[in-house]
């Protein structure tokens, strides 16, 4: 089972904004705070795919073969901590110190939440015992594609808040980025398709 092919529609986006429904996802995940880019950020983002490519091996061994490489990252802020943070100006309105994220690879819904964790308490490979099953309905969504680098992010997003706002929109979850382009650290970014896709609910 490829991930991509399977669930072709969650992995894709327009580069103009539009109005999606996301079901349910499951995810091998790790949790983590503090601005995105960070070394530790990166060792995580790592560590999340060998810990994947580990358990693709495992499968494949009892004739459940998957492969899945994307990796994708949940953004939130505690907003008892800081209050209501919208989706255009979601990377400048707080410090980023403040923010939490949720590193994610899709799987097939036959990993099961105990075989993850039973991987992280017997496996040697970085942050294992930190790894965890995630299941997570998105719902309704406001969604672009964004080419180019990151920081170009604070372009893109005020015209996802803006399309949102016209339709009647306001911001209900975490900040959702699937980063379809492969990309080390030190990389140009000139390449990245990035999806950034935010849960909405109808302003009353």
């Amino acid at each position: 089972m490829n991930i991509l092919q399977e669930y072709k529609d969650y992995f894709s986006a327009n580069e103009k904004p539009e109005v999606v429904e996301i079901s349910e996802g499951n995810y091998v995940s790790i949790l983590g705070e503090g601005s995105p880019g960070t070394a530790l950020f990166y060792k995580k983002k790592a560590a999340i795919k060998e810990f994947v490519a580990v358990l693709e091996q495992h499968y494949a061994a009892i004739g459940l073969a998957f492969s899945s490489s994307v990796v994708e990252i949940f953004y939130w802020f505690d907003e008892e901590e800081v209050g209501y943070v919208d989706i255009g100006n979601f990377y400048t309105t707080v410090d980023l110190d403040l923010l939490k994220y949720r590193l994610a690879i899709r799987i097939p819904e036959f990993v099961k939440a105990a075989a993850i964790q039973e991987f992280g308490l017997t496996s040697n490979l970085p942050f294992a015992k930190d790894f965890e099953h995630f299941t997570h309905t998105a719902g309704t969504c406001v969604q672009l594609l964004h080419k180019g680098p990151f920081a170009g992010e604070l372009q893109t997003l005020p015209l996802l808040q803006k399309f949102a706002t016209e339709n009647g929109f306001k911001k209900s979850g975490m900040h959702h980025e699937i980063h379809l382009t492969h990309f080390e650290p030190g990389q140009s970014q000139e390449h990245l398709q990035t999806i950034l896709r935010d849960t909405v609910i109808k302003q009353h």
